[in-house]
């Protein structure tokens, strides 16, 4: 397998500048994730490494080598792609072998890597089943199969779970995980979903209109973000921000740092109390482990109060909440983290 180096990359479409001198150091079987929001251009990033978007200044290394000039086919690289593009008329064998066939590989190596392959996705029993005849986390598994035949240096993956219902998502991210330990492999895997980075990334690259707003690994992000941002976007559900004053009449200790203009406290990390911020409840979300409230305080900062378990109340009732010991984060007027 390979390190990918990203150096003061940069990306314009015309007039438009999609990627502003983005640096990443992805290591030797490391497994990070690019996320962002919609249109943040992680998508066009990983393109870039794939050749399939060329640069507009800077340079991306696979290995020891940039690989500007280099066309995609011989960047030993893979990417699987967020549709599963697979050949309707083909059967599983077929469209995993196809690739390896058109490049001339020799028919015995072809059996054998795709056997390989089908037996580390449970696939065996489908390859000569055709795509409409399987499931769509089977054909995302013969799509990843298709990049595992070509045993390339590098795996890229463009949302690929975005097409499957909640329940398969789940479970093909546990089997992510888990082929990624199997092939001990550098993988750089595009989301919008953080939950998918969280619990598969070794390291997250947060990405806001082009810009990298942190790198760090996922624990990194959410106890200490760097700014506002990163706060709201790790983390389910995103973290509450309380005007300092607020925070302050309330009776947060350690609130009152003289450069700061917001608290931010996760909706976890808040109990109910005999004191502290009041509010009126206007909306509880039962999930049946854990119970979602939602609290309009008086100032009209909205917040939500996470807590394990069913509980019972109404909309319009009070509730008073306060942060767990060394829980807040703060944050000044221009949305960074202040670390005190």
């Amino acid at each position: 397998m390979a390190t990918v180096s990203l150096q003061g990359l940069h990306k314009s479409f015309g007039s438009t500048e999609v990627i502003k001198n983005v640096n990443v150091e992805v290591e030797d079987r490391e497994f990070v994730a690019l996320v962002g929001p919609s249109g943040c251009g992680k998508s066009t990033l990983l393109r870039m490494i794939a050749g399939l978007e060329t640069t507009t200044s800077g340079d991306i290394a696979i290995g020891d080598k940039v690989v500007n000039e280099v066309m995609p086919s011989d960047r030993k690289v893979a990417m699987v792609f967020q549709s599963y593009a697979l050949y309707p008329h083909m059967t599983v064998r077929q469209n995993m072998s196809f690739g390896l066939e058109v490049t001339g590989h020799p028919k015995q190596e072809i059996i054998g890597k795709v056997e390989k392959a089908a037996n580390i996705l449970q696939l065996g029993d489908l390859l000569e089943r055709k795509p409409k005849q399987l499931s769509g986390g089977q054909r995302q598994r013969v799509a990843i199969g298709r990049a595992i035949v070509r045993d390339p240096e590098v795996f890229l993956f463009d949302e690929p779970l975005s097409n499957l219902d909640a329940e398969l998502r789940v479970q093909m991210r546990v089997e992510l995980a888990l082929l990624h330990k199997q092939l001990n492999a550098t993988m750089i895997y595009v989301t919008h979903d953080q939950i998918e980075a969280m619990t598969l990334a070794d390291k997250i690259v947060v990405l806001r209109d082009g810009v990298i707003e942190q790198i760090g690994a996922p624990m990194e992000l959410y106890n200490k973000p760097a700014n506002e941002f990163v706060a709201g976007f790790i983390g389910s559900p995103r973290m509450n921000m309380v005007p300092v004053q607020t925070a302050i009449d309330a009776g947060w200790k350690g609130a009152k740092i003289a450069e700061a203009v917001k608290i931010g406290i996760r909706p976890e990390h808040l109990v109910r109390s005999k004191t502290g911020l009041e509010g009126v409840i206007y909306y509880v979300e039962h999930l049946g482990g854990q119970t979602l409230t939602h609290i309009k305080l008086l100032d009209d900062t909205d917040i939500t109060l996470l807590e394990p378990g069913e509980h019972t109340y109404n909309r319009g009732d009070k509730l008073k909440v306060e942060p767990k010991s060394k829980t807040m984060h703060a944050f000044d007027k221009g949305a960074k983290a202040i670390r005190k």
